[in-house]
């Protein structure tokens, strides 16, 4: 299987920062030997393909996205929540953007419908400032991620940008980017290539796309000892769905991105990495992935044997009965997926 492209590209963006926060230092400049509280690990701006749609841009914008750790006061617990906070990019001097809120809720049976950042910001693992509310003295560092709809006008070769932390105590800042230090992308995913694991950290985004597109679509697996003979169409239908996607659909972090060689053939299969569940038991190894895909797979088996027993005459029997509680148990743990996902925006 092909890989993510770019994963490994050297030298993300380190030398182009400028010194951040530092309490009352003077000039903003963080003593010599002390660590910035804000520490840029990557710039990205999404390249689209000309004539594409995406979310509700005009064909003149695109995505600019900041990837950067917050580290935590050796001894001052700091708000930073979204009233007074501002994490403004300015490109050029001239054009200033505020980022996109994130979607703080999600449910896999509501009718909310996210747009690709939307759904990125939810899947990266990444906390949104705003969101963050008040940052712990002495806790562990938190990545954070600002997304912004720019001008692509602003993309030059001559290009500066300015992020700008204010409101935020010892965290209010300035970081400088050339041209040079902003990476073009091709797909959201591809920002993963800032972390140490970037294969992991792709499918464990990956995963809440492929958990939330199951639930959505579990409906179809209405309890089988309630299940009258004009739904067994639509329950074959469901089961021969999701196995495709359970055994062959690749994830991106935005949605389903394609299928594996097996099902795909020679043209068109993705060329991101497929499911791994260790890859995302190691990403989030408190998440209940072996209790979510282990149900998965017994409400397709003990659902195929019951179908088959209820098109041939019979009782569901056992079968059903082992689907029926397959089923509940994926309607249980997927939920607590997503809402682990949701809460990663707050830090959490």
């Amino acid at each position: 299987m092909k890989r993510i492209a770019g994963y490994f590209l050297a030298g993300v963006l380190a030398a182009a920062l400028t010194a951040c926060g530092g309490g009352d230092t003077a000039g903003g400049e963080t003593p010599e030997g002390a660590a910035s509280p804000v520490e840029s690990r990557g710039l990205f701006l999404l390249e689209r393909t000309e004539g594409e749609e995406l979310d509700d841009l005009t064909a003149q914008e695109t995505y600019l996205i900041h990837v950067y750790d917050l580290i935590p006061d050796a001894a001052k617990n700091v708000e930073m929540g979204g009233f007074e906070s501002s994490y403004e990019m300015t490109l050029n001097g001239v054009n200033s953007y505020e980022p996109l809120y994130a979607p703080v809720s999600y449910t896999v049976d509501g009718m909310n419908t996210p747009g690709s950042a939307q759904y990125f910001m939810l899947a990266s693992g990444y906390a949104a400032p705003p969101e963050l509310g008040t940052v712990l003295a002495g806790g562990e560092p938190i990545r954070a991620m600002s997304i912004y709809k720019i001008n692509t006008h602003d993309i030059q070769d001559d290009t500066t940008a300015t992020f700008t932390v204010t409101g935020c105590d010892v965290y209010d800042c300035e970081l400088q980017f050339q041209r040079e230090d902003i990476v073009s992308i091709r797909r959201f995913d591809d920002v993963f290539q800032v972390e140490d694991a970037p294969e992991d950290r792709q499918i464990a985004a990956g995963y809440f796309q492929r958990v939330k597109t199951i639930c959505n679509n579990t409906a179809t697996g209405t309890l089988f000892n309630r299940l009258g003979s004009n739904g067994l169409t639509s329950y074959q239908n469901g089961l021969t769905l999701i196995d495709g996607w359970g055994r062959y659909g690749v994830f991106s972090a935005t949605g389903l991105d394609g299928f594996t060689e097996e099902l795909a053939g020679e043209e068109g299969p993705s060329d991101l990495p497929r499911f791994d569940r260790e890859a995302v038991k190691r990403v989030y190894p408190d998440l209940p992935v072996d209790a979510f895909e282990d149900a998965l797979a017994s409400w397709l088996t003990n659902g195929q044997t019951a179908l088959d027993a209820l098109n041939a005459g019979q009782d569901s029997g056992e079968a059903g009965d082992l689907a029926d509680a397959a089923l509940a148990e994926m309607q249980t743990y997927g939920p607590q997926i997503t809402a682990f996902y949701t809460a990663k925006l707050s830090g959490q």
